[in-house]
């Protein structure tokens, strides 16, 4: 239970995470409020990744107890990941598609329908204040757009929590300042 007396958006309490005898993730405690944006530290290899895909449901935990949204992880990652958006350390969209077809085809893995996942892609257009055609081949995109498309992908599905992994990897720091003014006004809403 949090200080305020709420349930955390986010709570994982004593997480390990084996794969045979390697240990990746090892005893973590942490908690995220609802609206709070919440970052960790650490090596390449510390197991951040690792612990990202617990908290969507990817992976299951070997020991601990991991609740995203309510749901527990390792009883029901189901409800976890249709809670949650995540963008990957890695773009996860797809160079010789447009930015159109790369939406369309994560919105159609989500099974939204046509109406809502072309109301959803206005809004977040609108959010992003994209001004590139839809028509472009991600192939195409500047760094910067590119991640900001990836997080779009991500939210079409309006979810609740919402995990990035590395996401401003690999862009100027123009760019970089205005992806995380971009997750600011996320976490307002």
């Amino acid at each position: 239970m949090s200080v305020q007396g709420k349930t955390p958006a986010v709570e994982v309490c004593d997480l390990k995470v084996r794969f045979g005898s390697f240990t990746a993730v090892d005893g973590i405690d942490f908690e995220v409020r609802a609206g709070e944006i919440f970052g960790f530290l650490g090596a390449n290899g510390a197991g951040k990744t690792t612990t990202i895909r617990c908290l969507c449901g990817l992976l299951i935990p070997t020991a601990g107890r991991v609740l995203v949204g309510g749901a527990d992880v390792a009883k029901d990652p189901t409800a976890v990941k249709s809670i949650v958006g995540y963008m990957s350390q890695k773009f996860t969209l797809y160079s010789d598609l447009t930015i159109e077809e790369n939406l369309n085809f994560a919105a159609s893995l989500r099974k939204l329908d046509r109406s809502l996942r072309d109301r959803r892609i206005r809004e977040l257009y609108g959010l992003i204040d994209l001004k590139v055609p839809g028509k472009t081949m991600v192939r195409d995109l500047p760094g910067g757009i590119l991640q900001q498309v990836a997080l779009v992908a991500a939210m079409l599905h309006d979810p609740s929590i919402i995990f990035l992994d590395e996401p401003t990897a690999g862009v100027t720091p123009a760019n970089r300042a205005l992806f995380w003014d971009l997750i600011g006004k996320i976490s307002a809403e």
